[in-house]
């Protein structure tokens, strides 16, 4: 078939879209944006601002980001968009309910009168999103909490064919599953967006100029920064214990999740990091590109959360760490990172003796669905036979009892003795301690595994506006801590893509006169 194709994954920390050419099947050309436009930094945020801000608010604002990413990708005809993401990301690019997604109960679900959501795999017209003359193929959940990015990843990675092994897509919304015969476990923990470089002070997407990875040498660590095609080469070699940079190779412009990780290795395994905390803070990768102790414990409490998020898992499962033998990573941090420096903070379960590197598996699913729609039948079917148990985080004591613990670990200054005998009392002694020798397999070299003929990085967000009386002071627009706010004119505006949404809402919270109202912002 002729004519041409866009596929998306629709992630909590942004989007990536791909051209195709249906006739030669081939990618053209690749746009990432630098974050998701939703006000937020987790899927939780995004999910909050749809509820008190309204839905078709934030329909609004994802629909204007994929149009934008779209239009860069410059299709000369567009005959199919193809999406895939979480349940959250798909419902408002859509425009349908999603207080499904928001309440666990059934009695409030009653009470708010939600009824079941149908999101079975489907193809529809694209007019009403705005495509007109363009199908629209959605894969399916496989329950409403188990999104297509979670189908996608334990389809193309592999795993639905192994067993006794765990897959987690590693990003701002962790999914995992844990495979035990023909049972799966599966489960979603909100980690927060460090391990995909954002809401880190130098933070950035994996893209050109990303700080990715560092390896040891004699006299320090070389970091590894991603060029143009995203591959990693030699930048500077930094020195943790005296501090000394010796500039060369490619200059990094910030560090992405990966990176995150491996910093905090090496600060651990230099005596950098001790107890949680950066001695002689901050560590300096270059004068411009720093790690902060406020950026360690961003980072803490997102690998605590997937820790915790894979022994919850597993106790669900009623299996012992040793039996769990082969790991399954996914997504850009999941690809990008030194898969055994991740098992030594915890985000592999550490008696895997294999472990392998699978890429972006979300986008992939949705190519396959771009070049072939008529995969959506397969995949309903494949849903209908999926036997998952899955455990809500947010009402597990489990996994409750065991995030307290890395939060203490992580942000509150817990020794790691304690942390240990802690870990003893939940019948997980020798977790932290456990290490098996690991074979590596890594499927592909790049997150993306194609960019075509280019990559184009955008920054994306809507714009949220309003005005109303008051003094003018400008503490709220001062007081922002992602410089989301300004103002000109009498109105205030407030850029969707940097803002936290209401998960901060500084800017009320610092208007002496209670003017500011961000409820009041509109489109």
């Amino acid at each position: 078939m002729n004519g041409q194709a866009v596929a998306l994954d629709i992630g909590t920390s942004g989007i990536r879209g791909q051209l195709l050419d249906l006739g030669s099947e081939h990618v053209v050309r690749t746009c990432v944006t630098s974050r998701n436009p939703i006000p937020g930094s987790n899927v939780m945020d995004h999910l909050s601002f749809a509820m008190t801000r309204g839905e078709d608010v934030a329909h609004g604002i994802l629909l204007s980001a994929v149009h934008e990413v779209v239009d860069r990708l410059r299709p000369e005809r567009l005959d199919r968009l193809s999406v895939c993401g979480n349940p959250i990301q798909l419902s408002l690019l859509e425009g349908i309910e999603i207080r499904d997604l928001a309440y666990a109960g059934e009695n409030k679900l009653r009470s708010e009168n939600v009824g079941a959501v149908d999101r079975s795999g489907h193809v529809s017209d694209g007019s009403a999103l705005g495509f007109d003359g363009t199908e629209v193929v959605v894969p399916p959940a496989v329950r409403h909490e188990i999104g297509a990015d979670a189908l996608a990843m334990m389809l193309k990675s592999g795993f639905l064919d192994d067993d006794m092994c765990m897959v987690t897509d590693y990003g701002t919304n962790a999914e995992m599953a844990l495979k035990v015969g023909d049972r799966i476990f599966t489960g979603s923990a909100a980690a927060g967006p460090a391990l995909e470089g954002q809401q880190v002070t130098c933070g950035m997407l994996a893209g050109p100029g990303a700080v990715c990875d560092l390896v040891r040498r004699p006299d320090g660590w070389t970091a590894m920064v991603l060029d143009e095609s995203l591959t990693p080469v030699e930048g500077p070699l930094v020195n943790l214990r005296s501090d000394i940079i010796r500039q060369s190779g490619r200059i990094p412009d910030g560090i992405t999740g990966t990176g995150v990780v491996a910093l905090v290795h090496a600060g651990m395994a230099d005596d950098r990091i001790l107890d949680s905390s950066i001695r002689n803070d901050p560590i300096r990768i270059t004068r411009k590109v720093r790690f902060w102790d406020r950026d360690l414990k961003e980072a803490g409490k997102a690998m605590g959360a997937i820790r915790a998020g894979h022994m919850t898992l597993m106790a669900s499962a009623g299996v012992s760490p040793e039996e769990v033998r082969t790991m399954y990573m996914a997504g850009a941090t999941g690809t990008y990172v030194d898969p055994l420096k991740a098992r030594d903070l915890g985000l592999v379960v550490p008696g895997c003796t294999r472990i392998l590197q699978v890429g972006n598996t979300s986008l992939e699913l949705a190519k396959d669905l771009a070049l072939d729609p008529d995969k959506i039948g397969e995949l309903n079917r494949l849903r209908s036979r999926l036997l998952t148990e899955h455990t809500m985080f947010a009402s597990s004591d489990v996994f409750r009892d065991l995030y307290v613990m890395e939060l203490g670990y992580w942000t509150g200054g817990m020794p790691l003795g304690r942390y240990r005998r802690l870990l003893e009392s939940l019948g997980l002694g020798g977790y932290l301690d456990m290490r098996a020798d690991a074979s590596v397999e890594k499927t592909c070299q790049r997150d993306i595994r194609d960019i075509g003929e280019s990559l184009d990085m955008i920054d994306t967000g809507v714009t949220l506006s309003g005005g109303w009386e008051c003094s003018g002071c400008m503490r709220c627009v001062e007081g922002c801590p992602e410089g989301a706010l300004s103002s000109s004119d009498g109105r205030f505006v407030v850029d969707t893509g940097r803002c936290l949404g209401t998960a901060c809402l500084r800017c009320e919270e610092n208007c002496p006169e209670k003017a500011f109202t961000y409820s009041c912002l509109g489109l």
